[in-house]
Parts: C-alpha cells; sequence; structure tokens
C-alpha cells in the first residue's frame, strides 16, 4: 500500500478532503495546522478517516521543516504531495522538504495558480518566486486545475521529465444536501476575497442597470477586500443589495450558499476557482464570465452561464434571464449537482492522482 504524505501549508479544508479520498487506497500522513483546519470546521462536523495520520505544523518557523523530515523518516512517504505555499517561511519549508526528500520519493505539486493574479497575489509571488521556482523545478509530477492552467504551466516551465497532469478542484463547502428550494425572487451570491481581478466593479454596474429597470431579484455580497471597500456605497444605494462586509467563516458562509440560487462570477482573469467548488458542492449554479480557467469547468447552459469578461450589460442580461425562466434555473441547478457527484468528487479525483503518482 503507497504511503503519502500531503502537506498543506494553506487549503486546510480542500488538503483534509484530498486525504481523506486518498486514504482508502493508501496510507497518509495529512501535515497541517491543526488550529486554522479547526476553523474551517467550526460549527459543523469535521470528516475524518482512520487511517489518516495527521502532524501538526504551525508553519511559523524555518525549524518546523526540520520537524516534519522527522515525522517523514518515521512514516516512510513513498509520495509527498505539497499544495503549493504562499508566504516565505511557507515557501522554505517546502523547498527544503522537497530538496531532502527527493532523491528518496515521489514529489507532486499542486500548483493552485500557475501565473499570479493582478494586484497583491503578484506582489507577493515575485518575493517568493525564487523558493516557488525550485519547488517546482524539484517536483516529478505537477498537478494543475483545467486545461488554461495547464497551459500556463507549460508555458512558463517547460522541464525535462516532469509530468504535468490536469486534475480538478474537489467539492469544497458542502452543505446539507436535502436543503429546500429557495422561494422567489431571484436570490444571487458574490462572495470570497474582493480583489481587483474579481470584477467587482462590473456587478456593481450590471446590479444598477437592473435596479433602475425595475428587476425584482436580490444580490447578496459576502466577503471583504479592496475592491469592495471601494464599491461599497455605491452597492448600498441599491434596493435589491446587501452586504456583509467581513470575514465569512465556512459554516456561516456555506447558509449564504444554501439561500441563494447562483452565485456571480464577473472575474476579468481566473485561473481555477473554489469558489465554482462550493458553489457546485450545494447544488448552486453560476454566472461568471467566460475567462481564464473558468470555461474548464461551467458548461455553458448545463450548470451555468458564462459571459464576456468587463461586460456589464452581458451580466446584467443573464441574471435578467435566470430571474424570468423557472426551468433554466431547475436545469442549472441539477447540472451543477451532478458536476459535484462526478467531476468534482473527490473519491474520483483520488483515483486518478494515485494512478499519476
Amino acid at each position: 500500500m503507497k504511503r503519502i504524505a500531503v502537506i498543506a501549508p494553506h487549503f486546510q479544508e480542500y488538503a483534509l478532503l484530498l486525504a481523506n479520498a486518498l486514504s482508502r487506497d493508501a496510507r497518509v500522513m495529512l501535515v497541517i495546522e491543526q488550529d486554522r483546519l479547526d476553523s474551517e470546521y467550526a460549527d459543523r462536523v469535521m470528516p475524518k478517516s482512520p487511517t489518516v495520520e495527521i502532524r501538526n505544523v504551525s508553519f511559523g518557523s524555518p525549524f518546523d521543516a526540520l520537524r516534519i523530515a522527522l515525522s517523514f523518516l518515521r512514516f516512510r512517504p513513498s509520495v509527498i504531495h505539497i499544495q503549493e505555499a504562499s508566504g516565505l517561511i511557507k515557501s522554505v519549508i517546502c523547498a527544503v522538504i522537497a530538496a531532502l526528500f527527493r532523491p528518496f520519493c515521489t514529489i507532486a505539486l499542486t500548483v493552485h495558480d500557475p501565473t499570479p493574479h493582478d494586484g497583491r497575489d503578484a506582489a507577493i509571488a515575485q518575493r517568493l518566486h525564487r523558493f516557488r521556482a525550485f519547488v517546482r523545478r524539484s517536483a516529478h509530477v505537477v498537478f494543475v486545475h483545467g486545461r488554461h492552467c495547464y497551459d500556463e504551466y507549460v508555458a512558463a516551465y517547460t522541464l525535462p521529465g516532469q509530468k504535468v497532469v490536469v486534475t480538478e478542484h474537489g467539492v469544497i463547502l458542502a452543505g446539507d444536501q436535502t436543503r429546500a428550494e429557495t422561494p422567489p425572487p431571484l436570490r444571487v451570491l458574490s462572495f470570497g476575497r474582493m480583489e481587483k481581478y474579481k470584477g467587482v466593479d462590473v456587478l456593481c454596474e450590471a446590479a444598477e442597470m437592473l435596479s433602475a429597470e425595475g428587476l425584482d431579484f436580490r444580490l447578496r455580497i459576502a466577503g471583504r477586500g479592496p475592491e469592495l471597500d471601494q464599491f461599497e456605497e455605491r452597492f448600498t444605494k441599491l434596493r435589491e443589495v446587501s452586504v456583509a462586509n467581513a470575514f465569512i467563516p465556512a459554516a456561516a458562509l456555506i447558509k449564504e450558499i444554501e439561500e441563494s440560487d447562483c452565485v456571480v462570477l464577473p472575474y476579468l482573469s481566473a485561473t481555477q476557482s473554489g469558489v465554482l467548488a462550493a458553489a457546485f458542492a450545494n447544488g448552486r449554479f453560476v454566472i461568471a464570465s467566460r475567462v481564464g480557467g473558468i470555461p474548464d469547468v461551467v458548461d455553458d447552459k448545463n450548470n451555468g452561464l458564462l459571459v464576456p469578461p468587463n461586460d456589464p450589460k452581458a451580466l446584467a442580461d443573464a441574471i435578467r434571464l435566470v430571474a424570468n425562466d423557472a426551468e433554466l434555473r431547475r436545469r442549472l441547478k441539477a447540472g451543477a449537482s451532478d458536476i459535484a457527484k462526478g467531476r468534482l468528487n473527490w473519491g474520483n479525483i483520488a483515483r486518478d492522482l494515485l494512478a499519476a503518482y
């Protein structure tokens, strides 16, 4: 039986669900910050597997690399699967582990964003470039989410002997699958970190158009970030819009998704998206920009609607369309549930990862 160590400096829920799925056919050690994992599952049940050993590491000091290495000497992994880090110390830790263990086992790496988003992500990536590049060069196999990310990665890192594999971003933030249908009017949700690339300005203009014409809809915005700070006053002038400009804990965010009909992603650029995975996990379709890796997951008119990026009118037209067509909403929700149970199911993803290792 394979022995797989999963290193998760970020993406705690993602990493736990991945580890649990892999543990059906392997022994797994999950190296993770326990406090952050517990926080992710506050007020909801954490899924646990008896064949996943959780190793609590703070990722706060370079000496944590030594602690991880010592635990690996005992565990003897055949595969070390790293979730790419953001942050200097976390990136150093991952680089040290990759350097120490590459001669002895398979190093796998999930690259969530082959190229950084505009804004703060780009500045952070610039500071971490040396360590990120080292870990990427050290990986025997690299996993990316979708064909768009694959093309971006291989364009920047053409490394001899390295295998690059397209995989899926599994479902996260799944709630109660027996929830009732939402009553009218149409309820649209936008959530997450509100950065420039998220198209908050586009959403604001679209909402203003729909409000001016008198469409009966509700838009809920839940999250925080500089773009929401900039546009919050305009949003709050619209009677159809409510804003929670704050960090939203996971349990509360699941409730927000369950109380919506759909999730809107008016992004200006994108790689993969945990927002999509969370929407589909709860049987909610999306209205999203046809940009980056979004069309790799969103099947237009099946599990969502795709619109041109940076086009408020097109976004408003799509919202109006689903607001006025109950049968279309039902069909799109069914498509969202289908992709969650199929392509984005962690069991299917783990099977493909095991074959790629």
